[in-house]
C-alpha cells in the first residue's frame, strides 16, 4: 500500500519505478532490507536479478531511467559513507563497500554482451554510479582501469546511443593536465570523425577545457549538424575564457556565430557566447572590442568576391547583438563620452569609442521615429560635425610624404580608422539643412583635393558626396573638375628684371623724376604768371609723367604668373584614377557623356601605361567601369582586356578577366561581332573548331580564350574564370554541353580541393542551372557521356584517374531526373509544376538509349558494370510505347551477352521499370529473366564443357593438317595433342566445380579481399560462353583489348590473377585487371602446344 514502506527487495523495486515517490524513504526502506538481511550474498544475488529485468529494455521508457535513477543512489550512498565514520563503523561498513564494488564489477563484466540494450544500460548505470559519488570521492585503481578499458572499447560500438552512454561514462576519468592522456585523445578522435551528431555533442558537453582540447572545439562551431553547433558555442561561453582564444579564433568564432544559417545557433553566439564575455568586462562594450582588436581587423581592405562577411561586418553584427540586449536610454547614459557639445574630445577619440560611437547612432537611427530623440542626444547639428570632422581630418599626415617608423605608422593608421569611422557617421543626420549641405559639400569637395586621403577615405567622400549631389551630370563635371586640379594644379611663378634691365629702368625712372620736377615748377611759375591756360596745359603734361612713372614702377617689381603644370607620378595618377573609380561605380547611366570620354583619353589610358602595378590595375578597373556603361566602348577595348588578362600580372589579369566577363553578361556575345553558340566552348584540354558557321568568328575565339584560363595554375585566374563561365551559362549568353563538361571535371579535380570557394560556386551552379529548363537539360544530356569518358580514358599519371566515376555518374544522372527537378520547383516555388517546355520531355529516355549502345559497343569493357548501374537508376517516362520497346528489346540483348551478376541485376531492375512504364512488356520480362537464370546457373556446365569439346575438334584438326609433311611423327603429335586437351578438359571441369562452391558458400563465409579478387576473376574465366557475333558488331576497341589480350604473354597474364587488389583510390585500375583474365578457351587453344601446361595453370 502507498501508507506503508515496502519490506520486500521486489516491492522496492516495483515502487521505484513510479514517478510520485518519495526516493528519500525508499533509499531508508532499501538500506534498512539490507542491514537486516542475514546473508548480504544472497541479497546482492537477488538485487541483481531484478536488476536485470531493467538492463534488457533498450527503449528510453520513464519506468527503466527512474529505476536506474534510483539504483545509482542507492550505490552511491555506500561509496560515500564508507570513508566517513570511527574505525568501528568502517569496520561494520566494508560490506557496503564490497556491495559497491561487486555491483561495478557485474556492470563491466556486461559491457560486452551480445544485446545492445544490456551494453547501452550497463554503460548508462555505469555512469549514473560515477556521478552519483562526491566530488571528493577516490575510486580503486583496479576499478579505474578496468571502467577506463572497457568504456574505451564501448566507444567504439556501433550503436551511437551505447556510444554516447560510454562518453558520458569517461567524463571524470579524464586529465587535462597530461596532453597524452587516453581519454581526452578519444574524445578527440570521435569528435571529428564520429557520424552520428548525438556522440560529437555528448563529447562537447564532457570533454575537459583545456589548450589542447580547445581547438576540437573551434572546429565544431562549423559543424554540419545544427545542435553540434549550438552545443559547441555553449560550451566556449561556460568553459573557455576569451583570453584563451586568439584574435582570430575570436573573430572566427563570431563570424561563424553571428552569420549561421540556423537562427538557433545566432540566438545562442549572441545571447550567451557575447554575454558571458561581456561579463568578464564587466559590462564594458569598449573594453570587449578592444580584445578584438577593431582597429586591425575593421582596417583591412578583404576581397568582397568571396562571399564572407568581412571583420568590419563581424565585429558591427556583434555590437548590434550587445545593443539589443540593453535600454537604448541606458546605453546612451552608460557612453559617458559625449560631452556637451556631443562630440567625444578629439584627444578621448580612440578606434573602439569611434566604432561604437558610428554603432550607436546607427542602431538608433535604425529605431525609425522612436530613435529621433535619442539621435538628438549623440550627434551635434551637421554645420558643427563637419567642423568636427575637418578638424580630425586636418591632422592625418600626407599619402605624398611617406611613413618611415612604425609608430609613426601605428599612428596614422588609427587616425585613418578614426577617420572612417567620422565619415560614416557623417551619413547618419538629416540633409534637409540647407546649410548644413552647403558645409557637407565643401567639406567633401576640400578633403578630395587634399593630399592625406587613402583609398579608403576617398570611397567614403565619394559616398558622402552622392547625397548632396544627386545630379548625375553634375557630379560627373565637379568631380572631372577636382581630378584635373589634383592631377594640373595652379602654381605661382615669380619672374624679375635682369640687373642690365633694372639698370635701364631706373636711369628711365630718374630722368622721368628730373622731367616731373621741372614741369611742376614750370606750372607753378605759370599759375604765379596766372597764365592758366599754359598752367593746365602744363598739368596735362605732369599727370602724364607721373603715369610713366608708375608704369615704370610697376615694371621693376618681380611678376607673378598662374600657370597649371600637369603630374604624372604615380601617386598622383593613383589618387586620380582611384576617385575615378570610385565616382564611375555611382553611375548608372546609358552612354558616354564628352566629359568622360575626356577623362578615358587623358587619365584612363595614361595609367595602362604607367610602369606601376597599382596604376596600371586601378586604370584598367576603371576603364572596365567606363566601359560598362556604353557598349561602343566596350567593343572598342574588349581586346585591350583580353591582353591584359594574359599577359600582365596576375593582380590585373584577375581585374581585367573579371571586366571581360561583366561585359558579356551585360551585352551578351551578340555585340563582339558573333551569333551566340550552342555548341561553342572547349574539350577536355584542346579547343575545338565550332560546328555551326558563324560571320564572324570573335565569340568563339573570345570562349576559348577564356575557358583556357580553366587549367591556370593561378588559384583566383582559374577560380574568377569558372566563375565568369557558369555565370554565362547561368544567364543564358552561352549553352554548351563542352563547357559544362569542363566545369564538372574541373569541379571533381582533386587539385581544386583546397579552393573552397570555386567549390562552392560551382556546387550551387549546377542544380540551379540544370534545373532552370529544357535548353539546360538538353546540355546536362549533352555533357553525360563526354564527361564520364574523358575520366574513363584518363591516363594514371592524370589527376582526373583518381576520380570515383561512379560519384560523377550519379550526380550526373541526379542534375537529369524529373523527379529531383520537381522537388527543386517545389523548394523554389513552393508549386511542383514543371516548365512548360518539360512536359513532353525526359533527359533520361534519350540517356538511357546512348547507354544501352555504350554498353553493347564493348561488352568486354570493364566499364560495363558502371554503366549498367547508371542505366538502373534511370527515370523513363511513359510518353512513348516505341521507345519503351526499343529500350526494352536493348536491355534484352545487354543480358544475353553480360554474365557479371551485379551488372544483370542493374539491367533487370531497369527492365521492372520498363515493365511498369509499358504493361504490354510484363511477360517478355519475366521469360527473359527466366532464361537469364538459366544461362546464368544449371547450363554453365555444360556450355563450358560443349566449348571445350568444340575447342578440342578444332585443335586435333589443326594438328592432323600439320603431321600432313611429315608421316613418319604423325601420330606422336596426334597423341600429344590428345593428352592435352584430356588435361585441359579435366581443369575445367574443376574450375566449374570450384565456381559452384564458391557460389554456395559466398554469403556464408565471406573471403579475405586478396582471395575474393583472385576467385572473381577465376569464375568469370570460366563462366564465359563463346558467342557468335557479326564482324559489324565488334567495335575498334573491343578488337583492340582482344588483340592486346592475344599478344600478351603467359607469364603476364598468370600475374594478372595473382596480383594484389589495386589502391583505394583506383577502383577502376581493380576493375580492369579483374577483366584481363577472362580469356576464352579458343584464345588458349590457338597457342602453340609447347604453352599447354602454362595456359592450364592459367584457367585453373
Amino acid at each position: 500500500m502507498r501508507g506503508q514502506r515496502p519490506t520486500t527487495l521486489r516491492a522496492v523495486f516495483e515502487e521505484c519505478q513510479k514517478g510520485h515517490q518519495n526516493l528519500t524513504k525508499l533509499l531508508a526502506a532499501l538500506r534498512n532490507i539490507h542491514a537486516t538481511h542475514p546473508d548480504p550474498a544472497q541479497f546482492q544475488a537477488e538485487f541483481i536479478h531484478y536488476l536485470k529485468h531493467s538492463l534488457v529494455v533498450f527503449r528510453r521508457e520513464p519506468a527503466v531511467e527512474r529505476t536506474l535513477e534510483f539504483v545509482a543512489k542507492f550505490a552511491g550512498s555506500f561509496a560515500t559513507e564508507a570513508g566517513s565514520g570511527s574505525d568501528e563503523e568502517k569496520e561494520n561498513k566494508g560490506g557496503n563497500k564490497k556491495f559497491h564494488m561487486d555491483l561495478f564489477d557485474f556492470l563491466l563484466k556486461s559491457h560486452n554482451a551480445n544485446s545492445q540494450a544490456v551494453r547501452f544500460r550497463a554503460c548508462q548505470l555505469i555512469n549514473k554510479m560515477l556521478n552519483a559519488l562526491g566530488e571528493d570521492a577516490e575510486v580503486d585503481d583496479d576499478l579505474y582501469d578496468r571502467i577506463f578499458e572497457c568504456m574505451l572499447m564501448r566507444l567504439r560500438d556501433k550503436i551511437p546511443a551505447i556510444r554516447v552512454q560510454a562518453v558520458l561514462a569517461l567524463t571524470r576519468l579524464q586529465d587535462p593536465s597530461d596532453q597524452s592522456c587516453a581519454v581526452i585523445t578519444a574524445y578527440q578522435y570521435l569528435l571529428g570523425c564520429d557520424p552520428n551528431p548525438d556522440v560529437r555533442r555528448a563529447i562537447l558537453s564532457c570533454i575537459a577545457p583545456s589548450t589542447h582540447t580547445l581547438s576540437g572545439v573551434l572546429q565544431r562551431v562549423r559543424d554540419v549538424n545544427q545542435s553540434v553547433r549550438v552545443m559547441a558555442f555553449k560550451v566556449l561561453a561556460e568553459k573557455f575564457h576569451i583570453r584563451a582564444l586568439t584574435i582570430a579564433q575570436r573573430l572566427q568564432v563570431l563570424q561563424q556565430g553571428l552569420n549561421d544559417r540556423a537562427e538557433a545557433v545566432r540566438e545562442v553566439c549572441g545571447t550567451k557566447l557575447l554575454q558571458s564575455w561581456l561579463r568578464l568586462f564587466e559590462g564594458n562594450i569598449l573594453d570587449l572590442l578592444g580584445c578584438l582588436d577593431v582597429e586591425t581587423t575593421c582596417g583591412t581592405d578583404e576581397d568582397v568576391t568571396t562571399g564572407n562577411p568581412t571583420g568590419e561586418e563581424t565585429i558591427e553584427a556583434a555590437v548590434m547583438w550587445m545593443f539589443k540586449q540593453t535600454p537604448t536610454d541606458e546605453l546612451i547614459t552608460n557612453f559617458d563620452l559625449l560631452k556637451e557639445s556631443h562630440v567625444v574630445p578629439l584627444e578621448s577619440l580612440s578606434c573602439e569609442s569611434a566604432l561604437y560611437w558610428r554603432c550607436l547612432c546607427q542602431y538608433v537611427k535604425s529605431l525609425g521615429t522612436e530613435g529621433e530623440e535619442y539621435l538628438d542626444r549623440l550627434l551635434p547639428n551637421l554645420t558643427a560635425l563637419c567642423d568636427y570632422v575637418q578638424s580630425h581630418l586636418q591632422t592625418l599626415p600626407s599619402v605624398e610624404g611617406g611613413l618611415d617608423m612604425t609608430s609613426a605608422v601605428d599612428d596614422h593608421l588609427r587616425k585613418e580608422f578614426v577617420a572612417q569611422q567620422l565619415m560614416m557617421i557623417l551619413g547618419i543626420p538629416d540633409l534637409t539643412d540647407e546649410v548644413g549641405r552647403k558645409r557637407l559639400r565643401s567639406l567633401v569637395h576640400d578633403m578630395l583635393l587634399s593630399g592625406n586621403m587613402t583609398r579608403p577615405l576617398l570611397k567614403l567622400l565619394i559616398l558622402r558626396y552622392c547625397s548632396v549631389q544627386p545630379d548625375q551630370e553634375a557630379r560627373i563635371r565637379e568631380v572631372v573638375e577636382v581630378i584635373a586640379d589634383i592631377r594640373e594644379p595652379i602654381t605661382v611663378l615669380e619672374t624679375s628684371l635682369s640687373q642690365e634691365q633694372m639698370r635701364q629702368k631706373e636711369l628711365k625712372l630718374a630722368s622721368i623724376r628730373v622731367q616731373l620736377n621741372e614741369a611742376r615748377e614750370e606750372m607753378d611759375q605759370l599759375v604765379s604768371a596766372q597764365e592758366f591756360q599754359k598752367a593746365a596745359e602744363m598739368k596735362g603734361r605732369v599727370d602724364e609723367l607721373e603715369l610713366s612713372k608708375s608704369d615704370l614702377l610697376e615694371e621693376m617689381q618681380p611678376q607673378t604668373q598662374e600657370v597649371r603644370t600637369e603630374k604624372n607620378d604615380s601617386v598622383t595618377l593613383l589618387r586620380c584614377l582611384t576617385i575615378a573609380a570610385e565616382m564611375l561605380q555611382t553611375l548608372t547611366l546609358k552612354g558616354l557623356s564628352p566629359t568622360l570620354r575626356t577623362l578615358v583619353d587623358s587619365l584612363m589610358l595614361t595609367g595602362i601605361q604607367s610602369q606601376d602595378p597599382a596604376v596600371r590595375n586601378m586604370a584598367v578597373r576603371c576603364l572596365g567601369l567606363t566601359a560598362v556603361l556604353c557598349k561602343d566602348t566596350a567593343v572598342q577595348y574588349l581586346p585591350l582586356f583580353l591582353q591584359a588578362s594574359q599577359v600582365d600580372l596576375d593582380a590585373i589579369q584577375v581585374t581585367a578577366l573579371r571586366i571581360v566577363f561583366d561585359l558579356l553578361l551585360i551585352f551578351g556575345l551578340k555585340a563582339f561581332g558573333a551569333e551566340q553558340q550552342n555548341q561553342g566552348g572547349e574539350g577536355e584540354g584542346e579547343t575545338e573548331e565550332p560546328q555551326q558557321a558563324t560571320p564572324n568568328n570573335t565569340a568563339n575565339s573570345l570562349l576559348s580564350i577564356l575557358t583556357g584560363m580553366l587549367d591556370s595554375e593561378n588559384t583566383d585566374i582559374r577560380t574568377n574564370a569558372a566563375e565568369g563561365l557558369a555565370k554565362l551559362m547561368m544567364s543564358g549568353r552561352v549553352l554548351s554541353g563542352k563547357l559544362l563538361s569542363r566545369l564538372l571535371l574541373l569541379w571533381y579535380n582533386p587539385t581544386t580541393e583546397d579552393d573552397t570557394h570555386l567549390r562552392h560556386c560551382l556546387g550551387t551552379f549546377f542544380p540551379m542551372f540544370a534545373f532552370s529548363g529544357r535548353s539546360t537539360q538538353e546540355c546536362v544530356e549533352e555533357a553525360f557521356l563526354p564527361t564520364l569518358q574523358t575520366l574513363l580514358d584518363a591516363p594514371d599519371t592524370s589527376p582526373l584517374a583518381t576520380v570515383d566515376v561512379g560519384n560523377v555518374g550519379s550526380l550526373l544522372t541526379t542534375l537529369t531526373s524529373r523527379t529531383n527537378m520537381r522537388q527543386f520547383c517545389v523548394e523554389r516555388t513552393g508549386k511542383p509544376d514543371l516548365p512548360r517546355d518539360m512536359e513532353d520531355y525526359s533527359a533520361h529516355d534519350n540517356l538511357a538509349l546512348k547507354l544501352c549502345n555504350e554498353v553493347l559497343k564493348d561488352t568486354y569493357s570493364p566499364d560495363v558494370r558502371m554503366f549498367c548501374k547508371i542505366l538502373g537508376n534511370m527515370e523513363p517516362t511513359a510518353s512513348s510505347t516505341a521507345h519503351l520497346k526499343d529500350l526494352y528489346v536493348l536491355s534484352q540483348q545487354i543480358t544475353q551477352e553480360l554474365d557479371d551478376r551485379l551488372s544483370l541485376r542493374s539491367i533487370e531492375h531497369f527492365q521492372k521499370t520498363l515493365c511498369e512504364l509499358c504493361p504490354g512488356l510484363t511477360g517478355e520480362g519475366q521469360g527473359d529473366t527466366s532464361q537469364t537464370e538459366q544461362q546464368e546457373g544449371g547450363s554453365t556446365e555444360n556450355q563450358q564443357k560443349g566449348s571445350t569439346e568444340h575447342q578440342g575438334e578444332a585443335g586435333a584438326k589443326e594438328s592432323t593438317e600439320q603431321t600432313q609433311d611429315k608421316e613418319d611423327t604423325g601420330e606422336q603429335g596426334s597423341s600429344q595433342a590428345s593428352e592435352q586437351l584430356s588435361v585441359l578438359e579435366s581443369s575445367v571441369l574443376t574450375a566449374v566445380e570450384n565456381v559452384d562452391q564458391l557460389e554456395d558458400n559466398v554469403f556464408a563465409t565471406p573471403a579475405p579481399p586478396t582471395n575474393k579478387k583472385a576467385q572473381k576473376g577465376k569464375s568469370t574465366a570460366a563462366k564465359r560462353k563463346p558467342v557468335a557475333k557479326t564482324p559489324g558488331k565488334t567495335s575498334a576497341r573491343r578488337g583492340k583489348k582482344k588483340a592486346d589480350w592475344e599478344s600478351d604473354s603467359d607469364a603476364d597474364a598468370e600475374a594478372s590473377v595473382s596480383e594484389s587488389p589495386a589502391p583505394a583510390s583506383r577502383p577502376r585500375s581493380s576493375r580492369k585487371a579483374a577483366t584481363r583474365t577472362r580469356v576464352n578457351l579458343k584464345d588458349l587453344l590457338s597457342d602453340s602446344g609447347s604453352d599447354a601446361s602454362h595456359d592450364d595453370a592459367l584457367i585453373v
